[in-house]
């Protein structure tokens, strides 16, 4: 599993499954008895868990479950629990319902979680079920959690056999990850990821990481080492020499592991990739959207008129209008287009929960989000889902430091929008908000 911070800003845990050719060698000549996970991809490993495995990046209000393992009659509630805590009353034991529901909420506000509670089964029967969970450390927004039955989880752990070698243990990983002896700076294991990376055939090929990490300078290294010693972790940016001696920019995060009697360092890569291509902007229906604009006579046919001339690789179907009003802890939206045919102007909501509260706490300049049935907030399960929406882009608009208006794209379809990229609206945000000062009669 990796955890990697695409050119948007957004933490991105992926899990990726690997091919035949990407297990884990093994050879009938060796006289060690394989151990037990030689032979699985990350995914199989995964799955081997005994607990339903999830990861929520609050930023976006997403959670992605991780594994298939499924709790006897009941995953398919509690993964509805996770995402939405009003399914908690039908599910936890009356007894239980209070902490549970305060667990849910803990999850959400990034707190550590650790709850035994009852839950009812589909046989009606009330079993014990465990839930744990953790901000992931140094990844703002990024949070982690399990949840198992207890006799199941307690039948797997006391049947599991001995402790995998880290050399073999990397190689379920699909990140580039280097273990580095600490007191001679020499490469002691490479995982495939990582020598197919970097171009070395073996670990024993690796230059020691003084020499991989030459370009950095001594000083800088040197500083790298004192923030391992008395801060245990280290992140950031450098160019990593491969075997062609090319300077290759790579996002690393370093951190001290003691293990099988040796002193390592933990280092897992992940080269910096290029921005992704961001939508056509504006440009050239600008003239149009702005014509439009000016023969508006309300709110809906301004939205409608931005709905038409929308940027070209966005082919929404709705448009929806957010105005904030924070201290009122309410957000008031207007839709357009099919997802919001029939549906009332200016509908209140709370701003607690809403997409505005996100890009502000993250001090995001957009927000993607590609499948609404994925997320944890609030906001998505009340008027989104409810309405066919599956994906949607929104962009916001500030006046005098304040957060005004959030613009929301939203189409049928998962994953319509491409993340990354940059804010695709910000002219015609200008626009819309001057045609709706002009409505108000608040233009100067």
């Amino acid at each position: 599993m990796a955890l990697t911070s695409a050119p948007s800003g957004r933490m991105l845990g992926s899990i990726r499954y690997m091919s035949g050719a990407s297990r884990l060698p093994t050879s009938s000549h060796s006289a060690t008895p394989r151990p037990p996970f030689m032979g699985l991809t990350l995914a199989d490993a995964l799955n081997m868990a005994p607990a339903m495995l999830w990861h929520i990046d609050s930023a976006y209000g997403e959670i992605t479950f991780c594994n298939e393992h499924r709790l006897t009659g009941q995953s398919d509630a509690l993964r509805l629990m996770l995402k939405d805590p009003r399914h908690a009353a039908s599910i936890a034991h009356p007894e239980d319902l209070d902490a549970c529901t305060t667990a849910l909420r803990s999850i959400r506000a990034l707190h550590p979680v650790s709850l035994l509670f009852r839950a009812r089964d589909d046989d009606g029967e009330w079993r014990w079920l465990v839930m744990l969970g953790h901000p992931v450390p140094e990844t703002a927004g990024n949070y982690v959690g399990l949840l198992a039955c207890c006799d199941g989880l307690a039948t797997t752990l006391l049947g599991r056999g001995g402790e995998v070698p880290l050399a073999q243990s990397i190689e379920l990983l699909d990140t580039p990850v280097l273990l580095v002896e600490f007191a001679s700076r020499k490469v002691a294991a490479a995982n495939t990821a990582a020598r197919n990376l970097l171009g070395y055939a073996t670990p024993d090929e690796f230059p020691p990481l003084d020499m991989l990490l030459g370009s950095a300078g001594t000083p800088y290294r040197n500083s790298i080492f004192e923030q391992l010693i008395f801060k245990a972790s280290w992140r950031g940016t450098l160019p990593l020499q491969d075997a062609q001696g090319r300077a290759l920019a790579c996002s690393l995060h370093l951190r001290p592991l003691a293990r099988e009697g040796h002193n390592y360092l933990w280092m897992s890569i992940a080269p910096v990739a290029s921005a992704p291509a961001p939508f056509t902007r504006f440009d050239s229906g600008m003239a149009a959207a702005a014509e439009a604009l000016q023969l508006a006579i309300d709110t809906r046919s301004a939205l409608e008129a931005m709905l038409t001339h929308q940027p070209e690789a966005m082919q929404a179907e709705g448009l929806m209008l957010s105005r904030i009003y924070p201290e009122e802890d309410r957000v008031e939206v207007t839709g357009v287009g099919t997802p919001f045919a029939g549906m009332e102007d200016k509908a209140s909501y709370p701003y607690v929960g809403s997409i505005a509260e996100n890009l502000v706490q993250y001090g995001l300049g957009h927000l993607v989000v590609e499948e609404t049935t994925r997320s944890i907030r609030p906001i998505d399960w009340v008027l989104f889902i409810p309405r066919n929406v599956h994906s949607y882009y929104a962009e916001p608009w500030f006046e005098n430091g304040k957060l005004r208006y959030v613009l929301i794209y939203c189409s049928t379809a998962p994953a319509a929008f491409p993340p990354g990229g940059v804010p695709a609206c910000r002219d015609m945000l200008a626009r819309l908000a001057d045609t709706l000062k002009r409505l108000e009669g608040n233009a100067p």
